[in-house]
């Protein structure tokens, strides 16, 4: 048994704690006893990056989970991993080559891949190390990198695969493009905004009339290469001139483009006329391909400047280019207005810059018959996502998938298995790497996947999966479906969906049976975490400052499924103070039981027989601590299987401190040589709540179940299961002893009985409770400085006792007189009734005003009154008290 320190300092043991645990192979899932396994998947993090309070919370909810679950025995698995983080980690590695003067190309791909993976080899023990320092007790023998081998070759056959079941196509489409990242991006990857823009009204010319339209647009350097001007068909306004077939002169080409009718204009919007640019808005792409209109104009190029096509306004950026072109347009007469307008504008949610809408050909997964699975089975209910507010806007998604655009036009990532033949131009897709066995012929496309690809293969990939020998899946036999996927709601759609869509393809079964969505922690102001307000903690900070189990009990009691958490470092501190409180009270039994008394610790189950055996001759307390222990036993491991922590880590913390330490500890100090079992129960109780706690605070309970002397591992101990019932008879009579002691020290408040002054106490209990109070007149007499509590049978005649009542459950008869200094205590209460006095007569003068009671609203005369009638009885009572001691 190791020396017990005076002071929780948990930088002492928690670094080699977590070392015991890894060496004693405790992360790795055991033979279940339940015959049940139990399966998370670690949402992997960027192998390059920090952890932030996002991943802390995602961690926290997730060991708890799998400790929970480890110790009621089921075989459990947790699987840590990182991602390869395509944009960050490339941008991160051309920085570096940057500050060399060196760019990729100079490098070429194969020798700038080289670098990226010794980039990763670098910092991926960073990543490892925080992980584990914010406590996961993950399997790190089984480890995944997204780009490791064995998952690069599962990525590449299930895009082969696809693309010859027909859900994966190459396709010229219009995507969004960020110039900063020289990437396309899908449609998720956009983060739009509400902005302040200008709206200009341009005069188009109907050709061969007198006529114009006009057309309100806020990027008139587009207009260049407008391809038509669209009206509604059912605009009766238009219905001649499409009849006629007329068309416009576009402004300043002077080029005649025809008037096309089509359901998209909406004609309650603008000036129910639009223009046509099919190479820069998805809406006017969709209209040209109905109409079979050109798309390969381009006014844009990717990096913003205007393209050579574009005439005078060629290698513009675009803000010139539309100065230039809308002073043009005011000299030639086909300007008509500006307006002020606001808009949804789409910003690159990696980059932060304006993105861009271009055509460009791309690979695509079709993903109209891969949701419909999904939809299958979630109206099946075959897998759950808490909290149920959540399913509306999943279903949101699900019901209105677009085809995923999957190409990203980078170097480091899964590299797209499509390889072209340099003569001929055929394009072979195949697991089979044609460029490096025949390299004079064949060229491998330079796109790579987008990241959420591998990671929507996630859940599966890191199992034993081989296709070539499926008799080796034990793993995957044993725990897929994963029984949990737990992650922050933000990336439902990222993530959640993309995982479903693969694995109902690829299993025919959810990849997951329970879907766990976490909030967004912000700070305590409500705020967005982020470097530019400033407002970032460092959730390695806090463990530094105030120990990880601090950390994870703020991060586990404030959080509620899907709902954000307002993160205030003062919870951390007071939650340092509660286990610090936990520390002292193991500390207390340490040093009465082992080195005062020398009690010798039996097994707990010992423990717990010898107590059964005893029951009817355990003093109140004791049945009582048991009963409340039975209680909240119960009730955790009820919201352990729930997913409700915050809940259970609430009602364990107010038993913990309030029953266990404020009542108990203090009852067992005084009744101690009443106590035949005393000692047994206190270790039997104390044991259990280091095993109910120990999911929520592993590192300090682990600790002090070593200080206790047991000879096993807390992480490898079986969960809490109280062979106790519940006692109700026991626990309302030791609540009314407890709200006698309240009401004691009200008293003692209430008369300014000072704190080192003792008082008498008499007890008129009714008979259900006179066992008990009889049991409980020391640790009475204990906690409210009573030098008598006496039990009594009849009310005193004395009248100058204060008095109070419990439930009619108990009278209390109080003498404070040798308690009181009579000369202060008049005094005080003669100044208290001359202020209350004065109060009443401001009242009086104000209700006593017939222009007050008139003007003012009722609800402010009623509040009036009520006022002087609650300081009527204040000054009843303080004469009262002050007749009492003259």
């Amino acid at each position: 048994m190791s020396e017990f320190s005076k002071k929780y300092e948990p930088q002492n043991f928690e670094n080699n704690l977590y070392k015991t645990w890894e060496e004693s192979n405790s992360f790795a899932p055991k033979d279940s006893k339940t015959w049940n396994s139990y399966y998370i998947p670690m949402p992997p993090p960027n192998v390059t990056g920090k952890l932030h309070l996002g991943h802390a919370l995602t961690l926290t909810l997730e060991d708890i989970m799998t400790r929970y679950h480890r110790m009621i025995g089921d075989s459990t698995l947790w699987v840590p991993g990182t991602d390869h983080a395509w944009i960050a980690t490339q941008a991160k590695v051309e920085q570096k080559l940057t500050r060399e003067w060196i760019t990729k190309f100079d490098l070429g791909r194969e020798k700038f891949l080289q670098e990226v993976w010794k980039w990763k080899d670098e910092y991926h023990d960073n990543i490892a190390g925080q992980v584990k320092k914010m406590w996961a007790s993950a399997d790190w023998s089984k480890e995944a990198f997204t780009l490791d081998p064995k998952l690069n070759k599962i990525v590449t056959k299930t895009f082969v695969d696809m693309y010859n079941q027909g859900l994966i196509y190459k396709w010229e489409y219009m995507v969004n493009y960020s110039p900063a990242l020289n990437t396309v991006l899908s449609d998720i990857e956009v983060d739009y905004k509400e902005e302040q823009q200008k709206l200009y009204y341009i005069t188009y010319f109907i050709s061969g009339t007198d006529g114009e339209l006009t057309i309100a647009t806020t990027r008139p350097e587009t207009l260049l290469w407008d391809v038509a001007i669209a009206v509604n068909p059912k605009d009766k306004r238009y219905k001649k001139l499409l009849k006629l077939g007329k068309k416009v002169i576009l402004p300043i080409l002077n080029k005649e483009i025809p008037i096309i009718a089509d359901d998209f204009v909406d004609m309650d919007f603008g000036t129910w006329v639009v223009k046509i640019t099919p190479a820069h808005d998805p809406n006017d792409f969709e209209v040209a391909k109905r109409h079979g209109l050109p798309m390969d104009q381009v006014v844009l190029w990717k990096d913003g400047k205007m393209t050579n096509e574009t005439g005078i306004f060629a290698g513009q950026d675009f803000k010139t280019a539309r100065q230039n072109i809308v002073e043009l347009l005011k000299s030639k007469w086909n300007l008509e207005k500006i307006e002020e307008y606001t808009s949804r504008v789409g910003y690159c949610s990696r980059s932060g810059c304006k993105v861009e809408t271009i055509i460009s050909t791309q690979w695509f997964v079709k993903v109209e018959e891969l949701a419909k699975k999904v939809q299958k089975w979630y109206e099946k209910k075959e897998f759950e996502i808490i909290p149920k507010k959540f399913n509306k806007i999943f279903e949101d998604w699900i019901y209105n998938l677009r085809d995923w655009c999957i190409s990203r036009q980078l170097w480091w990532g899964h590299q797209i298995p499509a390889y072209y033949n340099k003569i001929t131009g055929e394009m072979v897709v195949t697991e089979e790497e044609l460029d490096k066995t025949n390299p004079e012929l064949w060229e491998r496309d330079n796109d790579v996947l987008d990241t959420w690809f591998s990671s929507g293969l996630w859940p599966f990939s890191i199992l034993d999966y081989d296709e070539q020998n499926k008799n080796h899946w034990e793993l995957y036999k044993k725990f897929y479906p994963a029984s949990m996927l737990e992650t922050g709601y933000d990336i439902i759609f990222f993530w959640v969906i993309r995982m479903l869509l693969f694995w109902y393809h690829l299993t025919n079964q959810t990849p997951f049976k329970q879907i766990y969505l976490h909030g967004l922690v912000r700070d305590k102001n409500g705020k967005k975490m982020s470097k530019s307000l400033g407002n970032g903690i460092d959730p390695l900070d806090m463990i530094e400052k105030y120990g990880t189990d601090a950390l994870r009990l703020t991060l586990s009691i404030w959080n509620t499924p899907g709902n954000d958490i307002k993160f205030d470092e003062d919870n951390v501190e007071n939650n340092k103070l509660f286990i610090n409180k936990l520390w002292n009270a193991v500390r207390f039994v340490h040093s009465n039981l082992f080195e005062k008394w020398d009690y010798k610790l039996d097994s707990i189950d010992e423990i717990e027989k010898r107590l059964e055996k005893n029951y009817d001759s355990l003093l109140i307390s004791e049945k009582w601590i048991l009963s409340r222990l039975k209680s909240v036993s119960d009730l955790t491991t009820k919201a352990m299987l729930e997913n409700n922590f915050s809940e259970s880590g609430v009602e364990l913390q107010t038993f913990t401190r309030n029953e266990f330490c404020d009542y108990y500890i203090e009852e067992f100090k005084i009744l101690k040589d009443k106590s035949k079992f005393g000692n047994d129960v206190i270790i039997y109780t104390i044991s259990h709540i280091l095993k109910l706690w120990h999911p929520y605070i592993p590192f300090v309970t682990e600790e002090l179940y070593d200080k206790l002397g047991f000879d096993w591992l807390l992480i490898d101990a079986s969960w809490s299961n109280v062979a106790f019932e519940r006692n109700l008879e026991v626990e309302k009579a030791k609540d009314t002893i407890i709200d006698t002691i309240k009401a004691i020290r009200n008293i003692r408040a209430e008369s300014s009985v000072m704190p080192d002054k003792t008082i008498k106490v008499y007890l008129h209990p009714k008979a259900k409770v006179l066992d008990a109070i009889n049991q409980s007149t020391d640790i009475i007499s204990w906690i409210v400085k009573s030098e008598l509590t006496e039990v009594i049978t009849k009310k005193p005649q004395d009248d100058n006792l204060v008095y109070a009542t419990i439930k009619s459950w108990v009278d209390i008869y109080v003498d404070i007189s040798n308690a009181l200094d009579m000369e202060s205590e008049t005094t005080r209460l003669r100044e208290q009734i001359n202020d209350t006095k004065e109060y009443i007569a401001i009242l009086d003068k104000k209700l006593l005003n017939e222009s007050f009671v008139k003007r003012a609203p009722a609800d402010l005369v009623r509040a009036e009154m009520m006022k002087k009638e609650e300081a009527r009885e204040r000054l009843i009572k303080l004469e009262e008290k002050l007749a009492k001691i003259l």
